[in-house]
């Protein structure tokens, strides 16, 4: 009569059971410290409750160890019903904890499920909790231990395991190293994986574009008590601070090795339940958008809303959640017919106002085509007067740029800055935050972005030899308040300019995310020396998403059709978005503040070989003319000569062709003028 009891309850208490307990071991085992030097995780979140009803099975755990084929011993657990097993065994799920946890963060929900008819079994990964060795941080080292650790359990009949029916889950570390030691020499004799927050290149993503990510710098830096590394990973963080080339190289080369597996990623043969969050604080879910197809077995993916990585919760997408791993449970483990292969592969959710509780709203949709080819790119070029159009720059010969100084003092450290947290009186004397912000005009309809956008830049920087670029997408509602959305960031690792700084263009990624931004808003890109937003504090406290480069200069942002954004919108029946983004894209008021008169400043280097910029401020519309003059009074170069909106704007003056020596520059708008010397020096 028991048995006939938890067919009847099993359907109905496994649907609440399975969705709650993987939505929290994908949050808890991905979750990451806030706001504390050096990354020590002493953040929990509250346990689940007990869930109502009555239990069908007592369960009764088991602490034991497994020796690796070097000897070192990983410290396990199981929970088994206190009952006969049924023919072929206890369906199994094994659970594989975050980096830095340990079995007992997960031994409460292996009950949870053990108590419904499952054997249930989790262990500390290498380095971490009672287990023996030391971390190689999520490699082939600890996916080779997890081929032995299953191989070890599918021959523990004795406790009524299901050896042909194990299902492995988890989040982070946790979601890697199952696929990655699915896809290895010898593979993973299982019946299914559930991959959370961990896309297939996710070492390379610590690392995407030159920049640094605050969360590897955190994962890299527990104490002993938490994670204990291996020679090469202990050296990680010094590679990081020391700020010089040669050791960036080193991580650069060292970090990916033996971690990512997207080139035997189609080795896989299990099926396979992917996530990923697009507001993913570690792992860029463009990793994901971009290798998908690679997956050759059966698959089911959603990007959106997952609590992981500092994703943001959505009640209606946990709701979708929980009816979507049950049906990967039901096929997969128990042979059950669901549609969980055949409905769309890509299931997705954008952000979306209304904003509730420092949180977007989510929205559900899905694609039988991969997300990274429903969308065609819409490009906005940066023009001058902090606008975003369609069109770029209509000055060719001098263009109209915009500085972005790195002023940083006193011969100030990222290793200064992490234990400053990026905050307080020593920080902020020792690092000016310093941005430009450019808009667009309002939207005429709402408009999808989904994908990963990317920028083309055209800069000259004196920063040596890193200069960094932090881009940041918000939406500008029409009461003009501003939400975050997405970010691109980019740092030069060889900026070696020398004397003579020379002219860069470089195209870069940003990290991955669907949005709909609302009829009547406008889209707004900062760019800044430091990535850190409002909207993030609850997981990064003071701290920003990338270190920032910690070398003094200033960097020069060429406004010319060579400088611009593409974002991925989506349209109608995945046709040509339609060019008429914009209500009217006319020339808007500026974003910054209408200088209150007409200026003319002093260039900025001086003295300067060969570029120089000159900026000048128009406090009224008025046709502009700014000249340069030799010694004698000859004119050498006209650099504008047009009418200007009121606004602040800058000009590069190249006298790459003229002798050293001083030179003047006039400017005339209406009855303002003005002369200031620079010299130029060969």
């Amino acid at each position: 009569m028991k048995a006939i009891n938890f067919q009847i309850n099993r359907k109905r208490l496994f649907s609440i059971l399975t969705g709650l307990l993987f939505l929290f071991v994908s949050f808890y085992t991905s979750s990451q410290p806030l706001n504390i030097p050096g990354g020590i995780n002493t953040w929990r979140p509250t346990l689940l409750p007990h869930l109502p009803g009555d239990n069908p099975y007592t369960a009764s755990k088991t602490d034991f160890t497994i020796t690796m084929r070097d000897g070192i011993i990983i410290d396990c657990l199981k929970w088994v019903p206190d009952a006969p097993a049924p023919q072929g065994g206890w369906p199994t799920v094994i659970m594989v904890h975050g980096y830095g946890d340990n079995k007992v963060t997960l031994s409460e929900f292996c009950r949870l499920q053990a108590e419904y008819g499952y054997y249930t079994m989790t262990f500390s990964v290498r380095g971490q909790g009672l287990s023996g060795g030391v971390s190689n941080l999520i490699s082939r080292t600890e996916a080779q231990d997890l081929q032995e650790i299953v191989n070890f359990v599918r021959n523990d009949t004795l406790s009524g395991v299901g050896r042909d029916k194990i299902l492995i889950m988890g989040g982070s570390q946790g979601g890697v190293l199952p696929l990655m030691a699915s896809c290895m020499p010898g593979g993973l004799p299982v019946k299914a994986i559930i991959n959370s927050v961990a896309p297939p290149n996710f070492a390379s993503s610590w690392i995407e574009n030159g920049c640094v990510k605050m969360s590897l710098l955190w994962t890299i830096e527990y104490t002993p008590d938490t994670a204990r590394y291996n020679g090469q990973v202990d050296r990680m963080s010094e590679w990081i601070y020391d700020e010089s080339k040669p050791y960036w190289d080193s991580l650069a080369y060292w970090l990916p090795k033996d971690r990512d597996f997207t080139s035997i990623l189609s080795n896989n043969t299990v099926p396979l339940l992917i996530e990923a969050t697009w507001q993913d604080k570690f792992f860029n879910a463009d990793g994901w958008l971009q290798n998908i197809h690679l997956v050759n077995a059966p698959f089911s993916s959603y990007m959106g809303a997952v609590q992981g990585h500092g994703g943001e919760h959505s009640l209606t997408e946990d709701t979708w959640h929980m009816d979507w791993f049950n049906k990967f449970f039901f096929q997969t483990l128990w042979g059950m017919q669901t549609n969980v292969f055949t409905m769309p592969k890509y299931q997705y959710a954008s952000t979306i106002t209304p904003v509730t509780n420092n949180a977007w709203t989510f929205v559900h949709d899905s694609s039988t085509a991969p997300l990274k080819d429903i969308s065609t790119n819409t490009r906005l070029y940066f023009n001058d007067n902090h606008r975003l159009k369609t069109t770029p720059s209509h000055r060719w010969l001098f263009p109209d740029v915009d500085l972005l100084k790195n002023d940083v003092r006193n011969n100030y450290t990222i290793k200064q800055a992490v234990y400053d947290e990026f905050t307080g009186s020593n920080f902020n004397n020792k690092f000016k935050i310093d941005d430009v912000v450019y808009e667009t005009a309002p939207l005429a309809a709402n408009t999808e972005m989904t994908g990963t956008p990317e920028i083309k830049m055209d800069y000259i920087s004196t920063c040596k030899p890193f200069v960094q670029f932090n881009f940041q997408v918000y939406e500008v509602f029409p009461n003009g308040s501003a939400r975050f959305v997405t970010r691109l960031n980019y740092e030069d690792r060889n900026n070696n300019f020398g004397f003579l700084p020379s002219r860069k263009h470089v195209s870069f990624r940003g990290q991955a995310h669907s949005h709909i931004f609302s009829a009547g808003s406008k889209i707004r890109v900062k760019v800044t020396n430091l990535d850190r937003t409002t909207e993030e504090t609850e997981f990064f406290g003071t701290n920003p998403f990338v270190l920032p480069a910690m070398k003094k200069g200033v960097s020069i942002l060429m406004l010319t059709n060579n400088f611009y954004i593409d974002l991925p919108i989506v349209s109608a029946n995945n046709s040509k978005p339609n060019t008429d983004l914009f209500v009217e894209e006319r020339d808007p008021a500026p974003v910054n503040n209408v200088p209150e008169k007409f200026e003319l400043k002093q260039n900025f280097p001086n003295p300067f070989n060969p570029n120089t910029v000159i900026s000048y401020s128009v406090a009224k519309a008025e046709k502009v003319e700014i000249r340069v003059y030799d010694i004698l009074g000859k004119e050498v170069q006209t650099l504008v000569n047009e009418i200007k909106n009121p606004g602040s704007y800058n000009v590069v003056f190249n006298a790459q062709n003229l002798s050293s020596g001083v030179y003047f520059y006039r400017i005339n708008a209406g009855s303002f003028t003005d002369i200031k010397k620079m010299t130029l020096v060969k």
